[in-house]
């Protein structure tokens, strides 16, 4: 997980890093200890098992799955390896408000950590499946205004940003087959490959050089589909391979 310096309000590290690492031991040592008086008022069992669970969790700085999980608590407490246990576990710290339960499009569950008075929201990598967290005070404050114009009252809100990752962008080379491109990409037609009746049919159907579209399905269970303007066309894979795109974001 990376987080964007330029848009980060999460407590800054000074000098040696000592301060920022202070505060957070701080931090964990505090909801450790709140987690404690939630489970007895709540006469759970296992109190200490779970608590060492919530420190081991609280160690990992990344949005972790229930199998990453179990895996670091094999490495660093293998006697706690219980799959039924851990997920009621992690359960509860949901329900207490230690963690929070994300659901990104088709992955695995994730748990990430839930620090009070903090939020941010998510750049979500399609290909990789990286998370990169940000804070954007101006954003939530624009947020905020637009639901005092509408008089909405906001309880909780959650952003989820679906694109490229800057490490697979630039794993890519400047020109691919349409075939290779992202969900969702917006890309431009830079070559048409093929012999002269492939490239008169494609031509026939708007696809020239030039021409600007977007990826809307490209799944091997489904019809490859992009959007040119306001229509939709289906094509074969075949003919997929044969333009060539480059990536047409507007802030590259």
């Amino acid at each position: 997980m990376i987080r964007f310096p330029f848009l980060s309000t999460w407590p800054a590290k000074s000098g040696n890093g000592k301060a920022g690492d202070a505060h957070t031991a701080e931090q964990h040592a505090r909801e450790l200890e709140q987690f404690r008086t939630v489970l007895e008022s709540y006469g759970a069992t296992r109190i200490e098992e779970r608590l060492t669970i919530l420190d081991l969790f609280l160690s990992v700085e990344q949005h972790v799955t229930l199998s990453e999980l179990e895996q670091l608590i094999l490495e660093k407490n293998p006697g706690l390896r219980d799959r039924s246990f851990l997920r009621e576990t992690m359960e509860m710290f949901c329900q207490f408000g230690f963690a929070k339960e994300r659901s990104f499009e088709s992955r695995e569950t994730q748990y990430e950590h839930r620090h009070l008075g903090q939020h941010h929201d998510h750049f979500i990598c399609t290909r990789c499946g990286s998370i990169q967290e940000f804070v954007d005070p101006g954003l939530e404050r624009l947020q905020m205004a637009i639901a005092k114009g509408l008089k909405f009252h906001p309880l909780q809100h959650k952003m989820e940003i679906y694109g490229l990752c800057a490490e697979c962008m630039a794993q890519r080379d400047d020109t691919i087959p349409l075939l290779l491109a992202a969900n969702g990409e917006r890309v431009q037609i830079v070559r048409l490959l093929g012999g002269r009746e492939m490239q008169a049919r494609l031509t026939a159907m708007g696809l020239t050089v030039g021409t600007c579209l977007q990826v809307i399905n490209n799944h091997p269970s489904g019809p490859f589909i992009v959007a040119v303007n306001d229509a939709r066309m289906a094509l074969g894979t075949g003919m997929a391979e044969k333009i060539v795109v480059a990536h047409a974001c507007e802030h590259k």
